[in-house]
């Protein structure tokens, strides 16, 4: 009997203390844990979707290096002699600026209508010593428009590939040297078609300013190339074409206007969401 009681009473202990010990559980169990906390800005920018700016205004400023006849005397001084032949240009290095307006064709922003306007100088006398034979520059006034493709236009690094049809618009003047007064040659604006190829990237520092910086090769003159005797002895076109008459034409000859430029500068973004 007595030991019946006992385990009564043991029954009685063990089912109090598992009861209690259920009350506390529930009871941590119904503790606030919500986090209200705000997320760290870089986590936020990645639950946001970026939006790609409908226009980008770029300005450049470039370095360029002429190619095969603009490269002048394999790559050295100026040489009358091979200028007034129609060897090559007579020079090669030069710099520039250029304003491009690319416009999204569509919501994602990887297609883009480029706009351009370009002016470049290049003078033999630019980073190569002047030459005793004298000198030759250049003025390149060019319009631009093509595609391009932009590949990742609504994050903070944007890497793009583009092409253009070009029209340009070249000048000029030289100063031959001579054994008494030197000789003043105006080269009159020539009107020239041709294409070129640029590739690069953009960053942007915040949704409306960003830093730009690529490479462009451009060959200027494809279409529209002439060579003709001028009635003005100290005047000419850029007479880049072959000639066929018996009687050679001062300055002229078959010869390319290609260069390289390398560019760097600011862009300016309309209607951007950048998403890093």
């Amino acid at each position: 009997m007595k030991i019946r009681i006992l385990y009564t009473i043991l029954f009685f202990i063990v089912s109090t203390s598992t009861v209690f010990s259920q009350d506390e559980t529930v009871g941590f169990s119904k503790k606030d844990t919500s986090y209200n906390s705000l997320a760290t800005t870089k986590i936020q920018n990645m639950i946001i979707p970026g939006k790609a700016p409908k226009v980008t205004l770029q300005l450049s400023f470039n370095y360029n290096i002429g190619h095969m006849d603009l490269a002048g005397n394999e790559n050295t001084i100026f040489r009358k002699s091979e200028f007034i032949s129609g060897a090559n240009f007579g020079t090669r290095f030069g710099y520039g600026a250029q304003l491009t307006g690319k416009i999204a064709l569509h919501k994602q922003g990887n297609v883009r209508l480029n706009i351009s306007v370009a002016y470049n100088r290049f003078m033999s006398n630019f980073v190569i010593s002047e030459s005793p034979d004298g000198k030759v520059a250049y003025n390149v006034l060019t319009g631009g428009i093509g595609i391009e493709n932009n590949f990742t236009p609504d994050k903070q690094f944007k890497p793009y590939v583009g092409f253009e049809i070009l029209t340009s618009i070249i000048s000029g003047n030289a100063t031959l040297s001579t054994d008494s007064t030197d000789f003043d040659l105006k080269i009159k604006n020539s009107i020239r078609f041709g294409v070129a190829l640029n590739l690069g990237f953009e960053y942007a520092i915040n949704n409306k300013v960003g830093l730009n910086l690529g490479y462009k090769i451009s060959h200027a003159n494809i279409i529209g190339k002439e060579s003709k005797v001028s009635t003005n002895l100290s005047e000419t076109v850029l007479n880049d074409d072959k000639y066929t008459s018996v009687e050679p034409v001062p300055y002229g000859g078959w010869k390319q206007f290609v260069y390289s430029s390398f560019y760097a500068g600011f862009n300016f973004y309309f209607g951007m969401k950048n998403k890093k």
